[in-house]
């Protein structure tokens, strides 16, 4: 009767295999969300970089048609942060400082921002046709039209 039995205390082998293999199986579910939702997340923020270009083509606008001088048909990134109209940001796929160039603009008709080229260090958001680079309208922008920076 004083006799205690050892394993008592403990898991057996199979029991912690179980748990093991539960666990596997939880991982192998969740994983592949995680990386699709961070993956959105990168893609709904490069949008959002476009939209913030176009925010400010729109206070250059105002200012270029108030003063008299009248808007261009395009603007570049780097003009809008030279201008001091935006501040720069941060490419979305690889966490740093997107350097302001004017590879990247906006295209303005009738004093309106209509279309965006954004590029950056990895994926950009311009179409081509005919072999010559296009901005993409900013009406009906979505994550679909972001492709791979073939520089």
């Amino acid at each position: 009767m004083l006799k205690t039995r050892l394993n008592d205390k403990g898991l057996t082998l199979m029991e912690l295999l179980a748990v093991l293999v539960i666990l596997g199986i939880i991982a192998a579910i969740a994983i592949p969300s995680v990386l699709k939702v961070i993956g959105d997340m990168r893609d709904r923020a490069f949008i959002a970089n476009a939209w913030n270009m176009k925010e400010a083509t729109d206070f250059y606008i105002k200012e270029a048609t108030t003063s008299g001088t009248g808007a261009k048909e395009r603007i570049t990134y780097h003009e809008l942060v030279e201008s001091g109209y935006m501040g720069t940001f941060n490419d979305p796929d690889t966490d740093r400082e997107l350097v302001p160039s004017a590879k990247s603009y906006v295209t303005i008709q009738n004093n309106i921002a209509i279309a965006v080229c954004l590029k950056g260090e990895n994926r950009k958001l311009c179409t081509e046709e005919d072999g010559v680079e296009q901005a993409i309208q900013y009406k009906g922008l979505s994550p679909s039209q972001i492709v791979s920076n073939n520089n």
